[in-house]
């Protein structure tokens, strides 16, 4: 049984070999990407792990540069009258001065394909089908190894997907699919490992359990990230100042907690789903630093983001709440006494703690509007959806669309939220948090399991 499963990821130079490998296994820094021809110049592997010693190795080539010369050399070496098959010729090559001059590279990749069980041969589909081409598919078919074709940057507008598919067929190589490695179909993972299970029977249980594996991860995953924003949700909720009225650096100071609380979970979502946090939260990702139409607290931000403007103040169209813009995004009021039958003004102090007597002496409370917390889920969440399909091949910025009315009936603060305004102690932007307290716990656990 195997135990093993070794592939040779095959192709012309800049077909995208390398992006295709970084996408399945979620990896941005896997060897080099460029658009320079001949990135790659040495085999590189990489592991994936499964139980009982069971393994599936990928082996990234270098590019096949010259395949024209090399089909003429190889014939050369090898006449007709000759009748040795097409591993024989391959072998000769290998043994010949120019596999290791003129043809240096291509003997690595010729030398790793027969080391294999199977090649992934990659094809930029937006090339022309040339007799290079044809010439450097003649030559991988003699290794007498299964081959699967996948077909690259299948998104783009211009491509030759059709003539790619017959040339494919003609040299006798029936399994393709189509795997756009910067931006894959959701299914896209799963259906080239079952084709590969089809060329590869004995390798068809190692497939299996890593798909297996594949599943469990994604789920873990999702999870994890939905125990982030549940309790950065809590930290935001809870939150909260006695100040004066007129105290303008108070929201200030507020709102900037605010902003580096949604910064910190943006942060462990990027590291959680192995994105480079420096690289994607500095460069790309269009949500910090209080850039136009990105700041948490900007009113171009919420209307890029579908949430309605008026006048006095924004509204999402089922919160059935309002953010006063003179506060920022935060709420000033007074709480609400209970009971009407209260004495004296010292017995009323006393009975309702420092929050009255605070009041009493022209204090309010200042914490963040339901919208504000609505909205700020709506990001985080957002942000998760697009990391699940995101390819680690992508180099391209994190941007997050604009929300409908329908995304809005989302954001409605649960009841197990809502609670968290009860207790100041659970957040952490406020003094003396007791972050393993265990209601505490168990409602973040609870706002995880309402989220999408």
């Amino acid at each position: 049984m195997l135990t093993t499963l070794k592939l040779a990821v095959v192709g012309h130079s800049n077909v995208g070999k390398t992006s295709l490998l970084r996408a399945l296994i979620r990896n941005s820094h896997f060897g080099d990407v460029s658009d320079k021809p001949g990135t790659t110049r040495h085999v590189e592997s990489i592991k994936l792990t499964l139980e009982k010693q069971k393994s599936i190795i990928f082996y990234d080539t270098p590019g096949l540069e010259d395949s024209i010369a090399l089909y003429d050399y190889i014939n050369q070496l090898t006449p007709i009258e000759s009748r040795l098959d097409g591993v024989d010729k391959l072998t000769t090559f290998l043994k010949s001065p120019e596999a290791e001059n003129l043809f240096y590279q291509e003997a690595k990749v010729i030398r790793q394909l027969l080391n294999s069980d199977a090649a992934i041969y990659v094809i930029d589909v937006r090339e022309p089908v040339l007799a290079k081409f044809r010439d450097e598919l003649a030559i991988l078919s003699q290794s007498d190894k299964p081959i699967l074709a996948v077909l690259n940057f299948t998104s783009s507008e211009e491509q030759n997907e059709n003539e790619w598919k017959k040339l494919i067929s003609r040299i006798g190589i029936h399994v393709t699919i189509s795997f756009d490695a910067v931006l894959p179909p959701l299914d896209g993972e799963e259906r080239l490992y079952q084709s590969l299970a089809l060329l590869v029977e004995p390798a068809k249980g190692i497939l299996a359990e890593w798909l297996d594996k594949i599943t469990q991860k994604r789920d873990s995953r999702n999870q994890a990230a939905n125990l982030i924003i549940a309790e950065t949700l809590v930290d935001v909720t809870a939150c909260y100042e006695m100040v004066k009225s007129n105290d303008k650096q108070a929201v200030i100071d507020m709102q900037n907690k605010v902003r580096n609380r949604e910064q910190k979970a943006i942060d462990e979502l990027l590291k959680l789903y192995q994105f480079d946090v420096y690289h994607e939260s500095e460069q790309n990702l269009p949500l910090i630093k209080g850039r136009y139409k990105a700041d948490l607290f900007n009113i171009d931000a919420l209307t890029m983001m579908g949430i309605h403007l008026t006048k006095g103040f924004v509204s999402g169209a089922t919160v059935g709440a309002s953010i006063d813009l003179a506060t920022g995004g935060l709420t000033l009021g007074s709480a609400t006494l209970v009971g009407a039958a209260i004495g004296s003004l010292m017995q009323t102090a006393k009975h309702y703690g420092s929050r009255i007597r605070y009041q009493l002496t022209g204090y309010n409370k200042l914490s963040v509007d339901d919208v504000i917390i609505c909205f700020l889920s709506l990001r985080l969440i957002r942000l998760k959806e697009n990391l699940n399909n995101r390819s680690h091949a992508n180099t391209n910025p994190i941007k997050l669309s604009k929300l409908d009315e329908s995304d809005w009936e989302k954001g409605v603060l649960p009841k197990s939220l809502k609670i968290a305004r009860r207790y100041s102690h659970w957040s952490t932007l406020n003094k003396g948090t007791k972050r393993h307290d265990k209601r505490r716990q168990s409602t973040i656990m609870e706002v995880a399991n309402q989220l999408c």
